[in-house]
């Protein structure tokens, strides 16, 4: 079986194709460059990601760490986020929550609390995320180098992103989804290197 440099050498060389084909496409039907070329770039990094994807079942793999690293960083990016945009609402109900179950002024100040909240939950889902897909990757060589199973991961994602991008342009929902669907080339990539499409 070929090793990690091997998929990513193939991945990489995916992905221009893939950007070139996504790119040029887009352009063809569109005449939009921007779209064009945001998805074009976007085809490569989700082609190269595809390439190496299957191996993340592996729980010592490259791929695998790199999903760990990822993951950890969009959830703590999603903490934050999420925080962010809910900070007054969060202030407002750590407020009311001293208040009701303490009968006094807090000794903390509730922006504190809700900081330090945040950081829990961020440190909470951080240590979940190698557990998580150690349980959805069970076995090595299973579900992710299957190519119905991945097929129905890409299909969901795919619809999944339509219903999130179904208000936009149709150039730009096109190009999204065409990047999505550069993910399931790049695991053909991998899968065809492995001798497993068949």
């Amino acid at each position: 079986m070929p090793n990690y440099p091997t998929h990513a050498r193939w991945g990489r060389i995916g992905a221009v194709v893939m950007a070139i084909f996504v790119g040029a496409t887009l352009y063809w039907l569109f005449e939009t460059p921007v779209v064009s070329a945001g998805a074009a770039a976007g085809a490569a990094g989700m082609t190269f990601v595809g390439s190496i994807f299957p191996d993340v079942d592996h729980h010592n793999s490259i791929p695998r760490r790199k999903a760990n690293r990822a993951l950890r960083a969009i959830v703590v990016l999603g903490v934050v986020s999420l925080t962010a945009l809910a900070f007054d609402q969060l202030v407002d109900l750590a407020d009311t929550a001293s208040t009701e179950y303490l009968d006094s002024e807090p000794p903390v100040p509730s922006e504190i609390v809700v900081g330090v909240g945040a950081a829990l939950v961020a440190l909470l889902l951080v240590g979940a995320v190698d557990p998580l897909i150690g349980i959805a990757t069970r076995q090595h060589r299973a579900w992710t180098h299957s190519v119905p199973a991945t097929f129905a991961l890409t299909a969901t994602l795919a619809v999944g992103v339509w219903v999130l991008t179904r208000t936009l342009s149709a150039p730009r929902q096109a190009g999204t989804l065409a990047v999505v669907w550069t993910f399931f080339a790049g695991i053909l990539i991998h899968l065809g290197l492995d001798g497993e499409i068949v």
